[in-house]
């Protein structure tokens, strides 16, 4: 065993594992600690809808894996945001062996900090800078401020292959081995089938990083073929993906571009703090848009400028080309290439936040920090001297995205009453209020579907179809008769009312109208969370 564990520096690999998963159990110890928490009850909810749903319909009925139980009678729903098919995967082996959703989805979202910092990791030892300079960043990059912004963002954090990708083409045009085709491919094609923003925008980061290679190396064209050639194969892979989206575009239209520009960063976002020291949001200037409070901070910022520092190698130099694109591209209509990238290419019509390109930014920052990070340690001449720099490195760069959020305790069954549902149910739940992209209510309700699957005309996703607008239209005063007759001309079967999420007397006084309608009959009632919540059939 001792033989085996020695083998290829697996001790070495193995201690940055534990380590890596030693500074997550750290920085996230209120999550860890209470694993049926989330830091909010909207996007966590959403992303554990979509993983439970991928992983019941993949068994249940795979040719219709995109038609999602929401927005009834709607086709493909499930395209109206991120699929998310490779996290449902990834965490499936959690939902056999019985572990409750919130649970699952929790240690799936912790394991992303430990698998992203492991993948830089390898990318770094592979540039040849040593095992301390590799741990730095995979600190760098695995707890970046920019992940720790989207804490609540599964699909963001799912950033582990973007190394992969980096390492698998500089080894591809070094080498020509073939296998690194495959292995590029499946790193590209993976991260789009993990998150479609980050598919989207790794393609264009690292075809800008291969390109500056084959200049700066003079690589031959065997080499180059065989580049365009994972390239070419990732496409084929995420093909079907595309096409399943490509057949909802005339519903979903393209991102208004007030929409874009609301999301598109300036120069300025990049020193707006929302994580990290007290005293960097006392004297920064603050950001209100979250998504577009970019501060990577101090301590990565300081090691990247180091690793930048000349002379470069070819490696550097493609580093930050294809940082420069991506810092260009989290600006979006503000910047130069992103305006002819969102006229001219469908899937950034599709994107309404240009400024998630910053992750990209922040791969590059990571990278170049563990090359500062090298030249720094070099000065260090004893073991201890080192083991001392490491340690206040790591200890910087944690400070710096020192992570903030709140922990909200999750319910782990829904109310009963959705035991007493037939097969054929078509649901609509109450309450739900207008705007249209009100979600709160909704992730809730997508929530207890788990528990059923069955079709239901409420939804949230990252878009929200007309049909749906025009659905709280109609059933405006509910539970006057004429929505009743609203819903059932919709196709809805059954109704729910629950008086958790409504005025307390305005329930009470909905749910006395409808048992003394005709046009409806109660079939089960129950309290949850010491609120009744009541089923009703359209008779």
């Amino acid at each position: 065993m001792f033989a085996w564990l020695m083998r290829d520096g697996r001790v070495r690999h193995i201690s940055i594992v534990a380590g890596l998963i030693a500074l997550t159990v750290i920085a996230f110890h209120s999550q860890a600690r209470h694993l049926f928490s989330v830091p909010d009850r909207g996007d966590p909810l959403f992303s554990m809808w979509r993983i439970a749903w991928v992983q019941h319909q993949l068994v249940a009925d795979p040719r219709h894996l995109f038609d999602a139980n929401i927005f009834y009678p709607l086709r493909a729903t499930l395209t109206y945001s991120d699929a998310m098919i490779l996290p449902a995967i990834a965490a499936w082996p959690l939902a056999w062996i019985g572990v409750h959703p919130v649970i699952a989805y929790n240690l799936v979202l912790l394991a992303t900090f430990v698998l992203s910092g492991l993948a830089a990791y390898l990318l770094v030892r592979a540039l040849d800078l040593g095992t301390a300079a590799a741990w730095i960043g995979a600190v760098a990059f695995a707890f970046c401020t920019f992940r720790i912004n989207h804490f609540s963002h599964l699909e963001m954090q799912m950033t582990m292959w973007m190394p992969l990708a980096l390492l698998a083409l500089s080894r591809l045009l070094q080498t020509g081995r073939p296998r690194y085709v495959a292995l590029a491919a499946g790193a590209l094609a993976a991260q789009w089938y993990s998150s479609m923003y980050f598919g989207l925008f790794l393609t264009v980061y690292t075809a800008v990083f291969a390109a500056t290679l084959q200049i700066a190396w003079k690589i031959p064209l065997r080499r180059t073929a065989l580049a365009l050639a994972a390239f070419l194969i990732a496409g084929l892979m995420v093909f079907p993906l595309g096409m399943k989206y490509s057949r909802t575009k005339a519903i979903r239209g393209v991102r208004h571009i007030e929409s874009v520009a609301e999301f598109s960063a300036t120069p300025s976002d990049y020193v707006r703090p929302i994580v990290g020291p007290a005293v960097y949001r006392t004297l920064l200037p603050q950001r209100i848009n979250g998504e577009r409070a970019l501060f990577p901070g101090f301590a990565v910022l300081f090691l990247a400028l180091i690793g930048a520092w000349p002379p470069l190698t070819a490696t550097r130099a493609a580093l930050i080309l294809a940082g420069l694109i991506a810092f260009d591209g989290s600006l979006g209509l503000n910047g130069l290439l992103y305006p002819l990238l969102y006229r001219l290419v469908f899937p950034f019509q599709s994107i309404r936040v240009p400024a998630r390109f910053d992750m990209l930014v922040t791969l590059t920052l990571a990278v170049l920090a563990a090359y500062g990070a090298s030249r720094v340690l070099s000065r260090a001449t004893t073991r201890p001297a080192r083991l001392v720099c490491v340690a206040a490195l790591t200890g910087l760069l944690m400070v710096d995205s020192w992570p903030r959020y709140d922990m909200e305790p999750m319910w782990e069954a829904p109310p009963s009453i959705y035991q007493s549902l037939p097969a054929s149910a078509v649901l609509f739940e109450f309450p739900v209020h207008p705007p249209a992209d009100r979600f709160l209510e909704n992730v809730v309700y997508m929530y207890f579907s788990m528990w059923h699957w069955r079709p239901m005309v409420n939804g949230y996703s990252g878009f929200n179809p007309q049909q749906y607008a025009d659905t709280l239209n109609g059933t405006r005063g509910f539970p006057a008769p004429a929505t009743l007759v609203y819903l059932k001309s919709a196709g809805v079967t059954h109704v729910t009312v629950h008086c958790r999420y409504w005025d307390e007397m305005v329930c009470e006084a909905a749910m006395r109208q409808l048992d003394a309608s005709t046009s409806v009959k109660r079939i089960a009632r129950s309290d949850w969370y010491d609120a009744p919540s009541s089923l009703y059939e359209i008779r």
